[in-house]
């Protein structure tokens, strides 16, 4: 009956379309008509009635429930050629606090979602913009938490920049290409996890932890590429073939007082993948995921930096494989956590306590498509899904 109906609904719209005005080749494939529309680089603002969004070179403020314009944030054409500044933007994101904008611009690629770009910090309360690094193009520039500091990946070692007084610290020094990597991912983690950036700030802004990639073992591949001259030019890169080495991983926790960085100890990592790194609330205790190459054998470790010891909080097998996903959420009442899993043959959400006992499930018997995150005062995680009845996504919420 339910098909039935959703069947009779679209044929119904189709029919009221269609009664209006003939649908063409052209409008679907040449003139667009259809074509679904977005707000660029939109992020919703913190007092939950307005969101930024970046238009013809500025950062827009717009009512949330009107569309309205607000004020111009950011008006990059302001701004051109003030600390280097090109006057375009690419991306950009605001500190948690909305203080502090960091702006990239003139990127250039590296692989299919990496890339390096000149990076400026624009303060919204004095109106001053200046710029991350003088020496070349950076890799996926991050503010702290606390907005005083700014992370980054150069010539694949990982720096941070003190913006209360512009000191540059340069956190590892053995990074060289097709070599050692710090703080970003090499091609297979880009590829088959689906992150770039492998450093972490901790909440509060103390610490840095940092993924190391060691590729010097990983068989090299040559292919040419073709950048608008009569010549291609030969590009040589890291690349692991069925059943060869993979890149020698590890994590690394920077204390920034002390000026040093500690290895995080998880036990064997040969042949090992460590596809996700995620801070707890306590700033002290950090999250490693590990998982084995046949990618069926899944432990999530915390680290407690102040005593530097590891232990197991979860173990997740599958005969099968294990999908890595960002939807792991520690609660701020620093005593359980939200992870999806497909354990019990749908994609589910469980509610955990920090000694890795299982809560409560959050969710039935349907397959959690995408999850959207947690409203710890009135107890829900927000997600959609596929139900059978409803031969579609929907969204809905769970409770814990």
């Amino acid at each position: 009956m339910g098909r039935f109906f959703t069947l009779c609904l679209l044929a119904f719209c189709f029919i009221g379309v269609s009664g209006q005005k003939v649908i063409t080749i052209e409008d679907i494939y040449s003139l667009g008509t259809f074509r679904t529309k977005s707000v660029p680089r939109l992020n919703f603002m913190k007092d939950g009635k307005h969101y930024a969004a970046l238009k013809d070179g500025s950062i827009k403020k717009y009512d949330l429930t009107t569309g309205s314009l607000i004020e111009n944030i950011f008006d990059g054409a302001k701004f051109k050629d003030q600390s280097k500044f090109s006057g375009e933007i690419d991306s950009y994101a605001f500190s948690e606090d909305e203080s502090k904008i960091i702006l990239k611009s003139e990127g250039e690629t590296i692989y299919r979602w990496s890339s390096k770009s000149n990076a400026h910090v624009y303060d919204v309360k004095t109106g001053t913009i200046r710029q991350v690094f003088t020496f070349g193009k950076i890799v996926n520039p991050e503010l702290s938490p606390d907005g005083e500091k700014v992370g980054f990946v150069y010539n694949n070692n990982l720096y941070y920049k003190n913006l209360k007084n512009d000191q540059l610290t340069q956190i590892t020094t053995d990074g060289v290409k097709n070599k050692i990597i710090n703080g970003m991912s090499d091609w297979v983690y880009e590829e088959e996890f689906g992150f770039t950036k492998a450093f972490y700030w901790s909440p509060d802004s103390k610490k840095l932890a940092f993924i190391r990639f060691d590729e010097t073992l990983v068989p090299q591949f040559t292919m040419q590429l073709y950048k608008g001259e009569m010549y291609p030019i030969d590009e040589t890169f890291k690349y692991p073939k069925v059943g060869e080495k993979n890149s020698e991983v590890s994590t690394w926790i920077y204390e920034i007082s002390q000026g040093r960085s500690i290895k995080a100890d998880v036990g064997d990592l040969t042949d090992m993948y460590i596809p996700r790194v995620k801070w707890t609330e306590d700033p002290n205790k950090l999250c490693v995921f590990k998982l084995n190459r046949h990618q069926n054998d899944l432990q999530l470790y915390i680290i407690d930096t102040k005593k530097s010891i590891a232990s197991v909080l979860l173990q997740e097998k599958n005969k099968y494989f294990i999908d890595i996903t960002d939807d792991l959420t520690f609660l701020k009442d620093g005593k359980h956590f939200v992870w999806t899993s497909e354990k019990e043959g749908f994609n589910q959400a469980y509610l955990y306590n920090m000694d890795g006992k299982l809560t409560t499930k959050l969710t039935g018997n349907y397959d959690i498509t995408a999850f959207y995150g947690v409203d710890e005062k009135n107890k829900k995680v927000f997600l959609s899904g596929c139900r059978k009845i409803s031969y579609g996504e929907t969204c809905f919420f769970g409770r814990f």
